[in-house]
């Protein structure tokens, strides 16, 4: 393989951004990115097209239970795919949702190859995570209610710091209405607010929160959330990034506008040409021309939104709260873990909480550690066990079915399933 080939050049681009190539002779190579697979390999009988494509899910749902999930969510997920990706399933022995894109010789140019990768990996990750939320919901509350304002938040397991945060919000917005009674000038509060943290620490439920929070304070009409990623505010070509920030900002009117990932918006972070300045100058103007109409909260991974804040002087400015999600402890886990239970009428033997410890403690804690996506797996995975264990000895009765067991906790382990394309051999 010559260094022009151009398959080598997909994957050079993929160790630049992080991207860990498997160097095995066989086609495909796997490169393993955050924590995701992607299969990079030429298209069979097809030259000079390279073909990219991740797993979005493998789904444990039992097909006699639900037999419209899979074609539904397949069909909804094209429909939703930005230009020249394909979602396909069912191509081994899972039952298998897929994203590929083609590259053809117009997209292995210098100037079109950066820009092509990063927007299929954007959009890879964040649909990958949002079949899984769906397929099992994020549970990271705490059981027991509390009232006010700010219940909700106070649900939710390890958040404390960023309460008291909330909690000067919501006096300071408390405050300002008895200064107007009053006569008293009053400063108004920022809505808009920056969310630093590794995946699964709860930005995207915090969100959510919120906009029912300031709706409560009186600091948004409705508090409603809009989601949005790169592929919905940035287009690939001249004249659709404004019309497509601004619509996405008509959506979010009288609520949030929660933008996941904000740095992937800057231009040139990973090299070639997007339209980002010209996105994050369009919300930057309607941040200030509809003061108090909609908020904007950005996350992201801490180092990146350091990038993204300095990228536009007027970012830091409208952006004046960073809120960081820390990862979440062993305890803490534990207790997620626990809520699952709970909700899903479980019970756990006795050194079932040590069994988790292990479990928790033996994970590398670095940026890609999965916090609440760990408990949820890991959960999954005890319940996956265990029913395995009772149809293996057959018991049956309420208390085995509900009775998780220390043996029934194992390290939540992705089977890796074959790519579905048709990949050629460069042996």
């Amino acid at each position: 393989m010559t260094e022009g080939d151009p398959l080598e050049r997909v994957l050079d681009w993929f160790r630049a951004a992080g991207g860990d190539v498997e160097e095995a002779p066989d086609e495909p190579r796997e490169v393993h990115l955050l924590d995701s697979i992607f299969y990079v390999g030429e298209r069979e009988l097809v030259p000079l097209v390279i073909e990219v494509s991740v797993l979005l899910s493998v789904c444990d749902i039992d097909p006699d239970d639900d037999p419209e999930f899979l074609p539904t969510l397949v069909e909804e997920l094209t429909a939703a795919a930005p230009d020249g990706v394909s979602i396909d399933a069912g191509h081994s022995h899972f039952d298998d949702i897929w994203a590929a894109v083609r590259l053809g010789a117009d997209d292995l140019g210098p100037a079109a190859l950066p820009e092509r990768l990063r927007s299929f990996v954007d959009y890879s990750l964040q649909t990958a995570r949002d079949v899984q939320d769906r397929i099992h919901p994020l549970d990271v509350v705490k059981p027991d209610p509390d009232g006010g304002p700010l219940a909700g938040l106070r649900l939710l397991v390890g958040l404390d710091d960023l309460i008291a945060r909330a909690e000067e919000m919501v006096s300071l917005a408390t405050v300002n209405v008895m200064r107007r009674r009053e006569g008293l000038k009053a400063t108004d509060t920022s809505p808009h607010l920056v969310f630093t943290g590794n995946p699964g620490t709860g930005k995207t439920t915090v969100a959510r929160l919120m906009g029912g929070l300031y709706k409560q304070i009186g600091l948004l009409e409705s508090g409603h959330l809009v989601e949005a990623r790169r592929s919905d505010l940035i287009g690939r070509y001249v004249g659709q990034t404004t019309p497509r920030t601004e619509r996405m900002i008509q959506k979010a009117m009288g609520g949030v506008l929660f933008i996941d990932e904000a740095y992937t918006l800057v231009e040139d972070m990973h090299g070639g040409k997007s339209y980002g300045d010209e996105c994050i100058a369009t919300l930057l103007l309607a941040m200030e021309n509809h003061r108090g109409k909609f908020a904007v909260i950005v996350a992201g991974y801490p180092e990146e939104m350091r990038f993204f804040l300095d990228s536009n002087p007027g970012l830091r400015s409208r952006f004046d709260q960073t809120w960081h999600f820390r990862d979440y402890t062993t305890d803490e886990l534990v207790e997620i873990v626990h809520g699952y239970v709970d909700k899903n009428d479980f019970v756990l033997a006795e050194g079932c909480d040590q069994r988790l410890r292990e479990v928790f403690d033996a994970v590398p804690r670095n940026r890609f550690f999965a916090n609440a996506r760990l408990a949820r797996d890991t959960f999954q995975a005890m319940r996956r066990r265990q029913a395995s264990r009772i149809v293996g000895q057959g018991l049956s009765g309420r208390a085995h079915l509900m009775m998780i067991l220390p043996d029934d906790i194992v390290p939540p382990t992705k089977a890796r399933p074959r790519p579905p394309m048709g990949f050629t051999s460069q042996g």
